[in-house]
């Protein structure tokens, strides 16, 4: 998939693109077969709920360690769209599997941009980075969607507050503080991504999101292929690979069947 210039110009306005149904029936039926592999890995990679050790809240580095997934991150539908926003060579500066399950076992996330630990535990200079969001389920409108704040990427790195219960706990997020939040959903508004298994989203670092509990009785997950520019590559050493991967390698596409040919 190439874009198309108009596309490009949006990405830089609105800091994110939306492909409703990129991946069709048989690729999402082999991520979703793959996802009780990677949730019940046993390693410090797999972070568990809070209030439910049983079930695990974000699974690092599933490109490392599943077939399908590594398949999906070299995917030209994926890999080559974020080629093009960023203007340069990519690797993959981690990926991470949310796999909400119903009934409340998906716990929210406050709103936050993914860049800030990324540039100062992991020493990404610049915020050239694209979070590929793949639904490996239907995401809809009672299944807590990935919601956004478009343009705010524009706004560049905003003060924020790392979680307290980030340290020790295997990752960092730094939420935003309500009047700043405030006043951008007020300038410009908050989008919820709503689309059947199989959609993608590329989403700038820095823009704002966060989702609700899951209180549906249905799954929802999503994988995030975090892309990194190569000439972007990260300088810090003090988290482990499945959160800040030391291969600067460039990726290259696969053939665009690569994924549906293990069925």
């Amino acid at each position: 998939m190439k874009l198309e210039d108009t596309q490009i110009e949006t990405f830089d306005e609105q800091g994110y693109l939306f492909f409703p149904g990129l991946l069709d029936e048989e690729e999402v039926t082999i991520l979703q077969e793959a996802i009780p592999q990677v949730v019940n890995r046993q390693g410090p990679e797999v972070i568990p709920e809070k209030e439910d050790p049983s079930a695990a809240r974000l699974a690092f580095g599933a490109h490392a360690y599943s077939e399908p997934f590594q398949y999906l991150s070299v995917l030209p539908r994926v890999l080559n769209p974020v080629q093009q926003l960023l203007r340069d060579d990519v690797y993959l500066h981690q990926s991470r599997l949310n796999s909400k399950q119903g009934f409340g076992g998906g716990a929210s996330w406050d709103w936050h941009q993914d860049y800030p630990p990324w540039h100062s535990i992991d020493g990404m200079p610049e915020p050239r980075c694209i979070m590929a969001s793949v639904f490996v389920d239907d995401c809809t409108a009672v299944t807590s969607p990935l919601m956004i704040v478009p343009g705010s990427q524009r706004h560049g790195l905003l003060d924020a507050k790392l979680h307290k219960d980030a340290k020790g706990k295997g990752y960092a997020l730094h939420h935003i503080d309500r009047p700043t939040f405030q006043r951008l959903a007020e300038e410009n508004g908050i989008e919820a991504l709503i689309g059947p298994a199989g959609s993608v989203a590329f989403i700038h670092c820095n823009v704002v999101h966060g989702s609700a509990n899951n209180v549906s009785p249905w799954r929802r997950a999503i994988l995030y292929l975090i892309y990194n520019a190569v000439s972007n590559a990260c300088t810090g050493t003090e988290r482990p690979w499945y959160q800040n991967n030391r291969d600067f390698t460039p990726l290259e596409p696969l053939d665009d069947g690569c994924l549906s040919a293990l069925a």
